[in-house]
């Protein structure tokens, strides 16, 4: 039940952001689809029939310019998809406290500012969702500032949901799993669910119990369902996309 509602997913020119948006059209909302790859989100936007808007995450003027592009274009908005995200491998003892600053910028911050910025037109109705990932519960190697940045967004939703409560607002958060998005591409180049060490954990002995990685598409039905009337008395919560994984130890 999103049909007619106005939603801006940021990270929205590849991957879940894209998956999102695509559903959400086809599902019968209007969309706008945010990114700082202006060009790309151009393209995707049109793919899809829906509004581009170029945003960097990371600047709050850029933010606000972004939700005050997409309001016009709808004339309000309904749902806001916070999902932008970079992720920097480095081991922890040499993270370099300037990246780690960057990605907490992207990851964790820009939550916060355009949920700030989208407020005023969200008042009385609206619903916001998070891209998490199951590092926000879950520890890896080379992947301090990723993890903290998705473990403070896990709290970040938690208190958005608290106190944007008053204002009719609901705040959510979806944690995906492995997932065949361009972060599954290895500095290398390779990809990380070829590996041997993923065929073998993962999908032989079945860490991940549907024993293989999911596509961005199998993630849209979760932020969907945050964004209709469907979850009208749902808010605060995480829910974790991931074939099972977290239901392993």
């Amino acid at each position: 039940m999103i049909r007619g509602k106005r939603i801006l997913v940021t990270g929205g020119a590849r991957g879940i952001g894209l998956a999102v948006g695509e559903a959400a059209r086809g599902a019968g909302a209007e969309v706008a689809l945010a990114d700082i790859d202006g060009d790309e989100c151009a393209a995707s936007a049109a793919a899809i029939g829906a509004h581009a808007v170029t945003m960097d995450v990371a600047d709050a003027r850029s933010v606000a310019r972004g939700v005050d592009a997409a309001v016009a274009a709808f004339g309000g908005l309904d749902g806001l998809v916070n999902n932008a995200a970079v992720f920097f491998e480095a081991d922890t003892a040499t993270l370099p406290e300037s990246r780690f600053a960057e990605v907490l910028s992207v990851n964790l911050t820009s939550i916060l500012r355009a949920s700030q910025a989208a407020l005023p037109h969200l008042r009385g109705h609206g619903s916001i969702v998070n891209t998490l990932s199951t590092q926000a519960v879950f520890g890896r190697p080379n992947a301090a500032a990723y993890g903290a940045a998705k473990g403070g967004a896990l709290n970040l939703t938690r208190a958005l949901a608290v106190d944007f409560a008053p204002h009719g607002i609901r705040v959510n958060a979806v944690a995906p799993g492995f997932v065949d998005t361009r972060m599954a591409i290895l500095p290398d180049g390779s990809h990380e669910h070829d590996q041997a060490g993923f065929r073998d954990l993962y999908v032989a002995r079945r860490k991940i119990p549907l024993a293989r990685a999911g596509t961005p598409a199998e993630c849209a039905g979760a932020f969907l369902f945050f964004l209709s009337d469907s979850a009208a008395y749902v808010t605060g919560q995480c829910l974790a996309v991931d074939g099972g994984l977290t239901a392993t130890y």
